[in-house]
């Protein structure tokens, strides 16, 4: 049996690491841009008007962790709490009768980046998402 990966994982991986890293560098450039906005629709679902500043930096930390590899540990808190913020991020838009898209296709794309990176990345399978390997 060999564990090293097909082309068909590194190409989901990629696609869905790839759509992930894409939301996070959304929110990056985007709440900067517009702190009291964000802060108000933050507001306006029922958080704290300064949640969007540590969201932003928390946002920062996992982009370096994902793209580095360098942090197993942190990439494993990374993978849970943006899961985590697109959870919150879907509940909240939907029960305000908002745009929640980007929040069930960052959902999907975080689930599937997390079970293909430890065999695309090199990284021995400690998750509970085990892939058996394809021989």
């Amino acid at each position: 049996m060999s564990s090293t990966p097909t082309i068909s994982d590194k190409i989901i991986y990629w696609t869905a690491t790839g759509l992930m890293l894409f939301l996070m560098l959304a929110a990056i450039v985007g709440y900067p841009l517009r702190w009291d906005t964000i802060g108000a629709e933050f507001q306006e679902m029922g958080f704290p008007n300064y949640i969007p500043y540590p969201l932003w930096a928390l946002k920062v930390i996992g982009v370096v962790v994902i793209v580095t590899n360098k942090y197993d540990n942190l990439k494993n808190w990374v993978y849970a709490t943006y899961f985590m913020n697109m959870s919150l991020a879907l509940s909240a838009h939907w029960s305000n009768d908002t745009f929640f898209g980007h929040a069930v296709a960052g959902m999907i794309a975080i689930v599937v980046s997390y079970i293909y990176s430890n065999r695309v990345r090199g990284r021995p399978a400690e998750d509970i998402f085990i892939l058996p390997a394809r021989g």
